[in-house]
């Protein structure tokens, strides 16, 4: 900025007393002289400013200016050379790329506001795509990048050298690592060139696509995909077999997306990968390479198993275990009471036999080991060994957490528990994570004694009044609109199909009366007679895990009615079985997450517990990565310092297609296998460089507003070497010019004095 510096200032108070000695004989003077009004007053005026003037000269003033320092300060020059700037905004029309690189160069020769740059700055010219690299020139560039990461990049360059002036960056503004950008307060402004102005018209684009699994039979994975275009098209949903599995038409119109949903129906356990393919039909498009996206679901791979109790054989038990029988991932080990324990007598057996004869000829021990008159006689089934289960229900955490993902109660009472056992379950729902279902029975609920018991506190429903008046007959089984949106509650895909279905089961006559819910508990479905309606489902997160509640006892009627009816209660059966268990996590996790600012960058995470489900940090962690062309990396997890049990490592990847992964756990100190899991995960860089086709017009303002720099579009590149003639640069010059003896100064005083005189000659005065 320019300034006027003093030299002599010690001469102050001498040019200060000049000026008004002066000033008092020029008052002296005037007031005798003949001129009158304001004649007098500007020629005392002119006079007075030429000898302050003069005074002033005395101090040696010198006008000093700052300016760069030529060839001293650098000015980084990045080109965005990223595929996305190859397309073009009309058709027949010159693509962006080509734009850019007129801009940049002609033939041979550079452009004219890089030779004036050059005159000013150390310029250093860079590429950034999916390397940056430096170029001594930039003609014959090729955008051919897969991905766009220069927030990275100028994020980098700011903070680097100490004579760097500041940093242009000519691009689109789709930059693909956008989620990394954070301006630090110290750094180089950056002036950011704006490449394109609209997005190409008519071009068919899958905006963004993501994958659920359920346990709805009819469409255990959902693919919903924003979509737009104009005009017709087919999305399909091609398996790794390319084959496709799922089809739907599609009419767009204009910019605004559509949002459609594709149902698989058909889906094997575990990892599984698809291709999402969008296809037109005749339109020209701009580029292809934003109708296609890699997906990955994980419907998880068993078995999972659920712990059934019962305090009887009876029919749910019965077409439980048949509707589950053709699910290989479902096992349902059993513990079935036959007999409650009765007082031991002596006439009960032979003389002097303690032991239960229901028992003799079924292989049962004899002496301490054999059942008891004063024991239930409780029968195992589905058991993985002779060991499982062989003392009753689980007393310790180890055999309930490692091996069951779920409880369900059937017509058993609280009595049948110790208190030990009723506080494990809960902690087995809240800390463990797993699912608790209590049916319907006649002694479950409030006629078992769950009321104030730790299971009781559980449940959705209280359990602190007693039905009064008749028992429900007639009752008709409803969904509610929580219901509904319930994947696992609906079993046909069509609404009015299932509200059809609804209106055909039959009623049911054996109901455990619930008169409320629980804050935070959903009521699913209901019974109804012609006075009242109850609760027929009912569940409820509680704590790490979730609690249901069926209090329909008779519901085998519905399987009973018809051939229509027993596969429908079968599905219900099983895919209340899926919602039990797909959620509840394995004493082994693993996971994949993709970093949002660098796509490449994967970090695996393992977390590990014991048989108690305590973190185990005590474990061997191996990890193999299957890549896209089918080779293998071994990698080796290291223990997090930030959470006990958790191992991470992190992968790269380099080639676009499906990444599959699997992990071994081993026990450190006994070198045992504790268990393996697989993650899949897809790197698609083009669907995520083509994913915005409109210029980022947004994000190049914010990048030169958070540094201090400018934003113009690339019609008016030519005006950047004016621009950056007025900045803060790190090394400058400074400029010193003696006003003494500039001209003006003279011209200024020569005028002011022939003012005075000629308005003296005016007023009579010589």
């Amino acid at each position: 900025m320019p300034r006027i510096v003093w030299q002599n200032m010690n001469l102050t108070w001498l040019s200060a007393g000049v000026v008004v000695l002066v000033l008092g004989l020029l008052i002296v003077g005037y007031v005798r002289s003949p001129l009158r009004g304001w004649k007098r007053l500007a020629a005392m005026l002119c006079k007075t400013a030429a000898l302050a003037l003069l005074a002033l000269c005395l101090l040696d003033p010198l006008w000093t200016r700052t300016q760069p320092k030529k060839g001293e300060n650098e000015v980084v020059v990045l080109v965005d050379t990223s595929a996305s700037l190859d397309l073009a905004e009309s058709v027949g029309g010159k693509t962006r790329a080509a734009l850019v690189q007129a801009a940049l160069a002609s033939g041979d020769e550079d452009a004219a506001w890089i030779k004036a740059l050059g005159e000013d700055f150390r310029l250093r010219l860079m590429i950034g795509g999916s390397q940056t690299k430096s170029l001594p020139h930039f003609r014959g560039l090729t955008f051919d990048g897969t991905r766009s990461d220069f927030c990275r990049t100028l994020m980098t360059l700011r903070s680097g050298g100490a004579n760097l002036a500041a940093v242009v960056v000519l691009s689109d503004g789709n930059a693909t690592d956008f989620a990394a950008w954070k301006a630090e307060a110290k750094g180089a402004p950056v002036f950011t060139v704006l490449a394109g102005d609209k997005a190409p018209p008519d071009d068919f684009s899958i905006v963004e696509a993501s994958v659920t699994t359920s346990p709805f039979e009819d469409a255990p994975i959902t693919i919903t995909a924003r979509v737009t275009g104009n005009g017709q098209g087919t999305l399909q949903v091609l398996g790794e077999d390319k084959k496709p599995v799922a089809t739907e038409k599609v009419t767009l119109s204009g910019r605004s997306a559509q949002t459609v949903r594709l149902r698989v129906p058909v889906a094997k356990p575990g990892v599984t990968f698809y291709q999402l393919a969008l296809q037109n039909a005749g339109v020209k498009e701009a580029t292809l390479a934003n109708n296609t996206r890699l997906l990955v679901a994980d419907r998880g791979a068993g078995p999972y198993r659920v712990l059934y109790v019962s305090g009887r054989p009876n029919w749910e038990y019965k077409f439980l275990r048949r509707a589950i029988a053709g699910d290989d991932d479902i096992q349902m080990p059993a513990l079935v009471r036959i007999a409650k324990r009765e007082p031991k007598f002596e006439w009960r057996g032979k003389a002097g036999e303690s032991v239960n004869p229901l028992f003799r000829g079924f292989g049962a021990k004899d002496g301490e080991e054999a059942q008891r008159y004063d024991q239930p006689v409780i029968i195992r089934l589905g058991t993985k060994d002779t060991q499982e289960l062989s003392d009753g229900f689980p007393k310790a955490a180890e055999d309930l957490f490692a091996e069951f993902r779920a409880i369900i109660l059937d017509d058993i009472e609280a009595a049948f528990f110790t208190q030990e056992q009723m506080n494990l379950i809960e902690r087995f729902v809240s800390e463990r994570g797993g699912a608790l279902f209590m049916l319907g029975g006649q002694e479950c609920y409030r006629s078992g004694g769950y009321d104030n018991t730790p299971i009781g506190r559980m449940l959705p429903v209280y359990l602190d009044q007693a039905a009064s008046g008749p028992a429900v007959e007639g009752a008709r089984f409803n969904l509610t609109r929580e219901g509904w949106l319930e994947s696992w509650m609906r079993l046909r895909t069509d609404r009015e199909e299932d509200e059809k279905r609804l209106s055909a089961m039959p009623a049911f006559h054996s109901i455990n009366p619930a008169f409320s819910i629980k804050p935070g508990a959903s009521i699913l479905a209901t019974v109804s007679d012609a006075q009242n309606s109850y609760p027929a489902v009912a569940v409820q997160r509680f704590g790490e895990g979730r609690v249901g509640s069926l209090m329909i006892a008779d519901l085998w009627r519905w399987g009973l009615y018809d051939a229509d009816s027993h596969k429908d209660m079968d599905r219900l059966w099983r895919q209340m079985m899926r919602w039990l268990v797909v959620d509840v996590a394995d004493a082994i996790s693993f996971a994949a997450e993709i970093d949002a600012a660098d796509q490449e960058r994967v970090k695996l995470a393992v977390r590990v517990k014991d048989r108690a489900f305590k973190a185990n940090s005590d474990a061997i962690v191996k990890i193999e990565v299957t890549q896209p062309d089918g080779s293998k990396s071994q990698l080796f997890a290291e223990p997090s310092l930030k959470e006990a049990g958790l191992f991470e490592t992190d992968f790269f990847a380099t080639k676009p297609g499906n990444y599959r992964a699997s992990v071994m756990v081993e026990d450190a100190e006994k070198r045992t296998a504790l268990g393996t899991k697989a993650v899949g995960w897809t790197h698609d860089p083009l669907a995520v460089e083509f994913a915005k086709l409109e210029p980022n017009r947004d994000l190049m303002q914010r990048i030169a507003r958070d540094t201090g720099g400018q934003m113009i579009p690339l019609k008016d590149i030519a005006e950047l070497p004016e621009l950056l003639k007025n900045i803060r640069v790190p090394v400058e010059v400074t400029l010193a010019t003696p006003l003494w003896h500039t001209p003006w100064i003279f011209i200024a005083i020569l005028l002011l004095l022939l003012g005075e005189w000629m308005l003296r000659r005016k007023g009579g005065m010589a």
